[in-house]
C-alpha cells in the first residue's frame, strides 16, 4: 500500500504524502479490486488567476489530472471527492508564479497489481497485443505473449498502460 509514502513531484500534486484510506471506506468488490481509494494531503500549485474562487481552481486542476496514468499514485486517477482546503493561508515560494494551497482529497485510483485477474471488455485483438476497456473508463493493453496464454484460459491479467489508448 501507499501508507505514509512521499510521492514524487507532479505538476498538479507537487510533493505528495499519501496514504490508503482506512476501513470506513467501502471495500471494493473482488471484480473491482483494481480500484483503490487513496487519501492525499498536499500543497496544490494554484495560479493567482484562481484566487477569486480557490475551490473552483483546485477542482479544475484536479479534473485535468483525471484519467491519466500517474506514476506517483501508481495508477490512473478516475475521480476525486472530499476536497478540503486545509488553511485560509497560501504560501508563495521564492520566485514561483504560483501560490501553494494546502489541501486534502480522496482519489479513486485504478491500480491493478501485476498478475491480478480482472474483468474487462475486449476492444481489439491485434497481432501483438490485446486491447481492453476496464471499468468502462481505462484502456489496458496486454502484450500478445501474455494475452495469448490467458485468452485461451478465458481470463486476462491486469497490466499494461492506463493511457495509451490500446
Amino acid at each position: 500500500a501507499r501508507t505514509g509514502t512521499t510521492l514524487g513531484h507532479h505538476p498538479f500534486y507537487g510533493t505528495t504524502p499519501c496514504g490508503t484510506v482506512g476501513p470506513h471506506m467501502p471495500a471494493p468488490s473482488e471484480a473491482s479490486s483494481s480500484l483503490k481509494w487513496i487519501h492525499c494531503k498536499f500543497s496544490m500549485q494554484l495560479s493567482p488567476a484562481h484566487l477569486a474562487d480557490v475551490r473552483a481552481g483546485i477542482g479544475e486542476q484536479l479534473g485535468n489530472s483525471m484519467l491519466r496514468y500517474n506514476t506517483s499514485l501508481g495508477g490512473v486517477a478516475l475521480m476525486f471527492d472530499r476536497l478540503a482546503i486545509k488553511s485560509d493561508l497560501a504560501v508563495i515560494s521564492s520566485d514561483a508564479p504560483v501560490v501553494f494551497v494546502p489541501i486534502e482529497v480522496r482519489l479513486l485510483v485504478f491500480a491493478p497489481e501485476v498478475g491480478q485477474r480482472m474483468e474487462a471488455t475486449v476492444l481489439r485483438h491485434g497481432s501483438d497485443h490485446l486491447a481492453l476497456l476496464a471499468h468502462g473508463l481505462v484502456n489496458v493493453t496486454i502484450p500478445h505473449r501474455t494475452a495469448a496464454a490467458d485468452a485461451t484460459a478465458g481470463d486476462a491479467p491486469a497490466g499494461g498502460s492506463g493511457e495509451d489508448g490500446g
